[in-house]
């Protein structure tokens, strides 16, 4: 076994009864076994790993060291400074990660490791309970002659000695005394650091006790010298390294040995950019070169990742579904969303489920340069993404010949339960849903995510039911899942509603799609026999409503289509804005005999434009103006209304939106006729320089004069006009010129059908946000 995991205080008294004894009584050790897996250790790529169970984890919890008879405590930055890393991991376990070369580790001859620690659990009472545990590892890879690590907390780079020999001029040695690094009779003197950053290039050299000051632990074991800080120390600074953000040491070390001097480059450089989100895949980004790092020619020697613990090879990246690519100098790991090693944790965000994706990655790249023989460069990176909203997927498996309601929600990490469901108005335990005979299940999939999977018969007392005309009785399940999400507990629901009717004929349905020129409609015929009429808004659909809105039909076996140009008789508008004029369609089937609506159906679809002109009702007015065809270009953003107080409410590089009402902008109002016309303009005035005549009139760049027309008696019709395309012009809404160019529309009343259909009769409204 490459580690002992110490359960009793008895049993390091035998291994350590001097040391430990004082240290027994101090604390409150555990004289009973601790559970099988609670503690589990590793030892991998020169590293210490201990990872403590989260259900084992206390109120508070800590890591105390001990060497040679005392106790180290680990703050933040005393660990960061020495080596070691604690983290909660994915599954919310303890992980403490610590470098064979971190303070208090007995190292014999840089190839066996031991550490002594303690693991300190504080209970709710304030009572510690403390459990010795101890580490022992072999070195199982040799030393590469320049190993870096970029740790969560710390940099940390190794070397092996004697590099190379340098000449000692303009450096002053610090007494041997002051040498924190053990003597190991190897003949060393003397240390000094030289620090290199962009604003002093040539190096600032100083002692090595300065440097410990400031926060750089450096030290020299059998074999290696070691540099290690924490990020963001004084002597670092940052580049950019092909678009990603790196943080970099750059340093020297001289000392003597053998009435020589040698020169030992410890510089150290560390990714810092945080994973992004690309689709459905995690990136995570490594520039291939780091060029603070690399001296002369550079050969890569290979890259890889892991998981958890877990080296991957090429089999199991792809199993995973992982990618490892290299664009333009730099390599991306892609990770699918839910992938194995995925951790997907939930989140209740504004009263909405949400899901955040991590994966606790390390990277590990070999090179060669002119300087080095092998680099073994390291990065710990746990990729994480930000909280999204993740609607759950409420499927609908009802088959109606079985007379069962069967729905399914989901799918959810391990972190979500089902608490309890509500049908009808009825909230129902999970025990109270097994007597009224309602079905739940939980659906587990290969990921590791679930569903829950609902079953109600139709017959059930909570199922509400109501037998409607053609035939046919309609069940209906009103559902709604409360679920839990562990650990903290948070709730969130989701309703469902699902409709089935239980009937011997098919009636007529209506679908509709959205075209590049307008809106086609279908009608499926079904196989009930009974005299249809549709209806197009309030207008009966008839071959003179055919020829006079231009609109294209199609008659089929089962199914008649009928397709409505953007601008014609039928169609409503509801939005406009720079993203496009939002049209609807509402399209009614009457039964003759009856004359009730047997179907009531709206299509809506969103169609861009470059300009338009709306005439809302009560005299609201929206211009949408396209300024592209001015030369030279000018700024939509700086247009006005006559009113130069009077901007647009929204523009882009070529167009602005105005929106306003006929008292205000500066609108001109006068009578022609049975109509009151409305005018204002969209212009453009160009700064110029001011000019000894004040009576000067600044003439605009841009003019566009648009125009209402509204009777006298008002309406509540909305007309709109696309000025530059006649062809497109409804019949309703005629375009006059300007004196520029300019839009100009009438709005004229509505038309109403016979009395008989009086029960269908409505006024075209608008929910324009504008208005």
């Amino acid at each position: 076994m490459p580690y002992d995991i110490v359960r009793f205080c008895k049993k390091v008294l035998v291994l350590r009864p001097a040391s430990l004894l004082l240290f027994c009584v101090l604390r409150n050790c555990v004289p009973t076994t601790i559970p099988v897996g609670t503690f589990r250790t590793e030892c991998h790529d020169h590293h210490f790993w201990l990872t403590v169970k989260s259900n084992f984890l206390g109120h508070m919890v800590r890591f105390d060291i001990e060497d040679k008879g005392s106790v180290h405590f680990l703050s933040h930055q005393r660990a960061a400074e020495c080596g070691y890393t604690m983290i909660f991991n994915s599954y919310g376990d303890l992980v403490l990660r610590a470098s064979f070369l971190a303070c208090y580790v007995d190292n014999k001859k840089d190839s066996e490791f031991r550490l002594h620690l303690w693991f300190v659990n504080k209970e709710a009472d304030g009572k510690d309970m403390a459990y010795p545990v101890l580490l022992s590892c072999r070195l199982q890879q040799p030393w590469s002659p320049r190993q870096i690590v970029c740790e969560e907390n710390y940099m940390e780079v190794s070397v092996k000695k004697e590099i190379s020999t340098a000449s000692h001029q303009g450096l002053k040695w610090t007494d041997s005394s002051n040498l924190v690094p053990e003597e190991k009779g190897d003949g060393l003197k003397a240390w000094q650091v030289a620090f290199h950053k962009p604003e002093y290039p040539g190096g600032e050299s100083m002692p090595l006790r300065d440097a410990q000051v400031m926060g750089y632990h450096i030290n020299t074991t059998d074999t290696r010298i070691i540099l290690r800080c924490p990020y963001s120390s004084v002597m670092s600074y940052m580049l950019q390294e092909r678009g990603v953000p790196v943080e970099v040491v750059r340093a020297s070390i001289f000392y003597h040995h053998m009435r020589k001097v040698f020169k030992v480059d410890v510089s150290v450089a560390c990714t810092m950019n945080k994973a992004t989100m690309d689709g459905e895949h995690i990136v995570g980004t490594f520039p291939q070169v780091l060029s603070p790092l690399v001296s002369g020619s550079f050969r890569d020697r290979g890259i890889w990742i892991g998981v958890d613990t877990r080296l991957l090879n090429e089999c199991s990246i792809k199993e995973f579904g992982y990618k490892i690519g290299l664009q333009n100098g730099v390599v991306q790991v892609r990770i699918p969303f839910g992938a194995k090693g995925v951790h997907i944790k939930s989140h209740v965000v504004d009263r909405k489920y949400a899901q955040s994706s991590s994966i606790d990655l390390f990277y590990v790249h070999q090179w060669k340069d002119s300087q080095w023989a092998l680099t073994h460069h390291l990065s710990f990176r746990p990729l994480k993404t930000l909280y999204v909203p993740k609607t759950p997927i409420f499927i609908n498996n009802t088959m109606p010949s079985e007379k069962m309601f069967s729905v399914t929600l989901g799918t959810f990490p391990h972190d979500v339960s089902l608490r309890n469901v509500t049908i009808g108005d009825e909230p129902l335990s999970l025990l109270e849903t097994i007597d009224l005979g309602i079905k739940i299940f939980l659906v587990p999939f290969k990921n590791g995510t679930h569903a829950y999977q609902l079953k109600v018969p139709f017959s059930n007392l909570l199922i509400s039911q109501k037998s409607t005309d053609g035939g046919y009785r309609r069940y209906t399940l009103r559902v709604t899942f409360v679920l839990d999400i562990s650990p903290h507990g948070e709730v969130f629901h989701h309703h469902g509603t699902v409709v089935t009717d239980l009937r011997n004929v098919v009636l007529p349905r209506l679908e509709g799609k959205c075209t590049q020129e307008g809106i086609l409609v279908l009608l499926h015929y079904g196989n009930q026999d009974f005299q249809w009429e549709m209806y197009l808004g309030n207008r009966r659909l008839d071959w003179e409503l055919v020829e006079l809105g231009g609109y294209l039909t199609k008659t089929g076996e089962d199914y008649f289509s009928i397709e409505l140009p953007l601008y014609s008789l039928g169609m409503t508008y509801e939005d406009l804005s720079l993203q496009g004029l939002v049209a609807m369609v509402e399209v009614t089937l009457v039964n003759v005999e009856t004359m009730t609506a047997e179907h009531i159906f709206a299509q809506r679809c969103r169609f861009p434009v470059k300009e338009l002109l709306v005439c809302l009702p009560q005299g609201k007015i929206v211009v949408l103006a396209d300024t592209s065809r001015t030369i030279p270009p000018i700024e939509p953003n700086r247009t006005t209304l006559l009113d130069q107080n009077c901007g647009p409410i929204d523009s882009d590089s070529t167009r602005a939106l105005f929106t306003f009402s006929p008292d205000s902008c500066g609108t001109i109002r006068t009578l022609m006729g049975n109509h009151l016309v409305y005018e204002n303009e969209v212009r453009y005035m160009e700064k110029l320089l001011p000019t000894p005549d004040p009576l000067t009139e600044e003439k605009p760049r841009y003019r566009l004069t648009v125009q209402c027309h509204y009777p006298v008696n008002d309406t509540s019709t909305i007309t709109i006009s696309h000025p530059f395309n006649p062809a497109l012009t409804p019949p309703t809404a005629p375009t006059k010129e300007g004196s520029s160019h300019g839009l100009s529309l009438e709005v004229k009343e509505n038309e109403r059908p016979p009395n008989k259909k009086e029960w269908f009769s409505r006024q075209q409204r608008s929910s324009c946000p504008h208005c």
